[in-house]
């Protein structure tokens, strides 16, 4: 039995903010679980997106790329933006309860008009969906948005949830990444932690976090070790590791998902690392602490 079940007022109020904000906005909205599982009532989904999920094998991609883009929000604290499958906009904010992951609030379905603006897909996986007429002839009803109003939009859902949540202390809508302590002064550190932090999700380098403080990367390996007392590599394997446990602990995602959703392209080399910092496997962490 999932949470929502659980406490029928929790997802009363969370039905509450989806309906208020579809209605403010004209966006499709929906809550969703952990596996991308819609448990909400669907508000305002568009023709296309109906269709596409009354297709099963359509419907599971529809899924699959809900999950995914909710891990990405949760792990960065901030709204996800992102393609689906179909290639529609989508919108992603975690919901955490008791500090603990249940679900997504996803809104979107829309076509983002500004063509400086570059929306990464959540999943590459290819589809046929466009050899079904009637599918094709619903895209072309998608509505047209632009990326103002999906930040203004992300802002208003903010409001929405502080206001149906504000005598629910431990049930918020998570926007914002909570900070880690560094135990630095130097301005140049803390800038590059803040980069680490911020893109904790890929592969990141000595190189390009050198680049962006303008330093080499030999001085800024030298200044690293001496203010954290911690290799460069070594840092950003134990902050992707800590992303990694509270992941397998608090979502049933894959070890395989988990490592590529934290950069590492090789699901046994992150297996390796995580090992090396934990004195256990992802499967054995996992099993130790899930329940």
């Amino acid at each position: 039995m999932d949470k929502y079940s659980t406490n029928g007022e929790k997802k009363k109020t969370i039905n509450n903010i989806i309906e208020d904000f579809s209605l403010a906005t004209s966006f499709s909205a929906v809550l969703c679980d952990i596996q991308g599982k819609e448990v909400s009532s669907t508000f305002n989904f568009s023709s296309f997106c109906q269709l596409m999920r009354k297709n099963p094998k359509f419907h599971e991609l529809c899924r699959k790329c809900d999950k995914f883009g909710g891990l990405e929000a949760y792990k960065t604290g901030n709204a996800s933006i992102y393609r689906c499958h179909a290639g529609l906009t989508d919108i992603s904010l975690p919901i955490i309860t008791e500090n603990q992951l249940t679900g997504f609030i996803l809104f979107g379905q829309v076509e983002v008009i500004d063509n400086e603006i570059s929306i990464h897909p959540i999943d590459t996986e290819n589809t046929d969906w466009t050899k079904n007429l009637e599918l094709c002839k619903a895209r072309e009803k998608i509505p047209q948005v632009s990326i103002e109003k999906v930040h203004s939009s992300i802002s208003l859902l903010q409001t929405i949830g502080e206001y149906y949540s504000k005598d629910e202390a431990r049930e918020k809508i998570k926007f914002t990444a909570k900070k880690k302590t560094v135990n630095s002064n130097h301005e140049s550190i803390q800038k590059v932690t803040n980069y680490i932090e911020k893109n904790i999700t890929r592969k990141i380098t000595l190189n390009e976090v050198a680049d962006h403080v303008y330093f080499s990367p030999h001085y800024l390996s030298k200044l690293f070790k001496k203010e954290l007392g911690s290799n460069f590599i070594s840092y950003v394997n134990e902050q992707k590791m800590k992303q990694a446990q509270a992941l397998l602990i608090e979502t049933n995602f894959t070890i395989e998902q988990i490592a590529r959703n934290l950069g590492y392209s090789q699901t046994s080399y992150f297996c390796k690392i995580f090992h090396d910092i934990t004195n256990d496997t992802p499967t054995q962490f996992r099993n130790k602490y899930k329940n």
